[in-house]
């Protein structure tokens, strides 16, 4: 098995992976997690405000508008980039969706370009989302989402965790490149407390100074979640599909 990490969307991504981990826990991989582990059927990721305007208006009312920017729902949107703002919807309101968001869906869309299967990863999912990759094949990536194009520290100690899951899938013979070793070596140096880690970083306090602890929390619960929803296409358009 070889792994290879990518820390941030603007790094060259290898274009020989059998399977692709993309990496925004908070919270646009965990927001797409949450909502297939809630019994969602369709959500289609877009890159900007216009896209998803334009689809919500062309799928119609049954169609749930969510997504952020500079953390917040966008005017006109249905729904933020909040998981637990999600779960607190009726069932029927969210079983389709279009969403939007800074980093997370830009590096789920350029990970779809680079060849290979592509799945939204957290924390929540972490172990679920090493089984699933797995299977994949022996050349494994994982694209962190990052902040603003740049490094997102809570993204990396997530690649981290993802890195241990799938060395627990196979202990042996495992290569890592240098951007793998490396998160793999910030996760460890939590000694096991993920969400203290997450916490130190710049958007979790940004989150926290809105009011939005409960998503920090929410999104650094480790194997809490089952779903690994995998990016494909419906009706043409990229998409998750349940």
């Amino acid at each position: 098995m070889d792994i290879r990490v990518v820390l941030t969307p603007g790094d060259p991504l290898p274009g020989d992976r059998d399977g692709w981990l993309v990496v925004d826990l908070l919270r646009a991989t965990s927001q797409i997690a949450t909502f297939f582990d809630g019994g969602g059927q369709v959500l289609l990721p877009v890159e900007t405000l216009e896209e998803a305007r334009s689809l919500k208006e062309r799928l119609g009312a049954g169609w749930l508008l969510m997504g952020e920017r500079e953390s917040l729902p966008p005017e006109g949107f249905d729904a933020g980039n909040s998981p637990l703002e999600l779960l607190r919807l009726p069932q029927k309101a969210r079983l389709r969706g279009v969403l939007t968001t800074t980093n997370g869906t830009r590096a789920l869309l350029t990970a779809l370009a680079s060849g290979g299967r592509v799945f939204a990863s957290c924390a929540r999912n972490a172990r679920a989302a090493a089984r699933t990759v797995r299977e994949t094949g022996d050349r494994l990536g994982i694209l962190c989402a990052g902040l603003k194009g740049g490094l997102s520290w809570e993204d990396g100690l997530c690649a981290g965790l993802l890195v241990e899951r799938l060395l627990e899938e196979e202990p042996r013979g495992a290569t890592l490149d240098e951007g793998a070793e490396l998160v793999r070596r910030a996760y460890r140096a939590g000694a096991g407390d993920f969400a203290s880690g997450v916490l130190a970083s710049e958007h979790a306090r940004r989150l926290l100074d809105l009011g939005l602890g409960g998503d920090v929390a929410f999104c650094c619960e480790v194997d809490a979640g089952v779903s690994v929803p995998e990016l494909t296409r419906w009706e043409g358009l990229p998409a998750f599909t349940g």
